[in-house]
């Protein structure tokens, strides 16, 4: 149903809206360890802004440090841009997020209200010149997210077919979504909120480390759709290769605890919202793809043995006929969104050919992710314990 349901909506795009621009912008930036990145990117907000200042904009840069590091404090404000530093830091940046809107609130009341957007950019992106200027959001939007991609060439192996993943996902899938009035998943870099939807969605987010996800189910329990923009695109800092593994164990942590932690929400969205809540299910708990569909080709190929094995015995098929048949449909499907999703994206040196090696290679990156994001202690992608609603 997932593979059938994204190969429809490949390629198909929102119709033609007025967008407009916000006029009061306030830029959040979660950091940790991360004083060097932020300052730069607060060096590309201050460019933007400056540009965007003669068309009436205003944007506001605020740099949340998650932890006291007097070498990232003093590398953001020579930027420009106010700080604010959580101490004790942790544990994750949903918690991070809400603090900083109490301490917001309790300092300088009102100030988050007054902006048009709240936008949340992660430290390790880079804004194109323009970039402001072409930030445009449809009518009624309350969240969006921003398409981003990997800054440079990625190198051959589990990098390539994360670059095309991401550029599906981002590119291909979501627009998709947008147009058939589905809420896109916000993937916690370039995303933006009207002050309420902020309040709603990331500042309550605090119970797993999949906060982005469980922000946008949050969002969509209090009926706000996040939409999908088309531009402008923000540049992301590539993750070295090593690191891949330890980054997808926290997303599989994350998400397996977001079962445990908010079964009400879920079970309230299923009921009340079924079609989009259904939709960002399936899309979450079938990924990783690469993984979903090897283990999709072992389950064909043993149903073939187990099928063979009965008809020399003289038994019936059983279900094996059928399974076998789900399967080389999803198969099939995923094969058939893959190449329009390449058609669509094209050949860039960003989004290089995939070859059978990358794909298993990406494929052995989360398999060792799996391992370490369940079978780990836990403690290090555990949320705040605050019930399981």
């Amino acid at each position: 149903m997932d593979a059938l349901g994204r190969l429809l909506r490949a390629g198909r795009r929102p119709r033609e809206e007025a967008a407009q621009a916000p006029r009061r912008f306030l830029f959040l930036v979660p950091s940790r360890a991360e004083g060097e990145r932020s300052a730069r990117l607060c060096a590309d907000l201050a460019r933007e802004a400056a540009a965007g200042a003669g068309a009436g904009q205003e944007a506001v840069r605020l740099v949340v440090l998650d932890g006291g590091d007097a070498s990232a404090a003093a590398a953001v404000a020579r930027s420009g841009a106010e700080v604010l530093v959580k101490e004790p830091p942790g544990p994750h940046k949903g918690a991070v997020l809400e603090w900083a809107v109490a301490t917001v609130d309790r300092d300088r009341p009102g100030f988050l209200d007054s902006f048009d957007a709240v936008v949340v950019l992660d430290a390790d992106l880079r804004l194109p010149a323009g970039w402001l200027a072409e930030l445009k959001v449809p009518p009624g939007a309350e969240a969006f997210q921003c398409p981003v991609r990997g800054d440079g060439p990625p190198p051959p192996g589990a990098a390539r077919a994360e670059a095309f993943s991401l550029a599906a996902a981002l590119r291909v899938d979501d627009p998709g979504r947008d147009a058939a009035g589905l809420p896109v998943r916000l993937r916690g870099k370039a995303m933006g909120f009207s002050p309420r939807a902020f309040r709603l969605g990331p500042a309550r987010a605090t119970r797993t480390t999949a906060e982005d996800t469980e922000a946008t189910l949050l969002l969509l329990e209090a009926g706000i759709r996040v939409r999908s923009l088309p531009g402008p695109e923000a540049l992301e800092e590539r993750a070295a290769p090593g690191r891949l593994a330890g980054a997808r164990a926290r997303w599989l942590g994350g998400h397996l605890a977001l079962l445990l932690r908010r079964p009400r929400l879920i079970a309230g969205l299923l009921a009340r919202r079924p079609r989009a809540a259904l939709s960002l299910l399936l899309d979450v708990y079938l990924r990783p793809r690469a993984l979903t569909l090897a283990l999709v080709s072992g389950v064909l190929a043993a149903s073939g043995v187990l099928w063979a094995a009965s008809a020399v015995q003289g038994r019936g098929p059983g279900l094996l006929p059928g399974a076998a048949a789900l399967g080389a449909t999803a198969l099939g499907a995923e094969a058939l969104h893959a190449r329009r999703a390449r058609r669509v994206l094209g050949v860039t040196p960003e989004v290089p050919p995939v070859t059978a090696s990358d794909l298993a290679r990406m494929a052995a990156v989360w398999t060792r992710a799996a391992a370490r994001g369940l079978l780990s202690p836990g403690a290090w992608h555990r949320g705040r314990d605050a019930g399981s609603g």
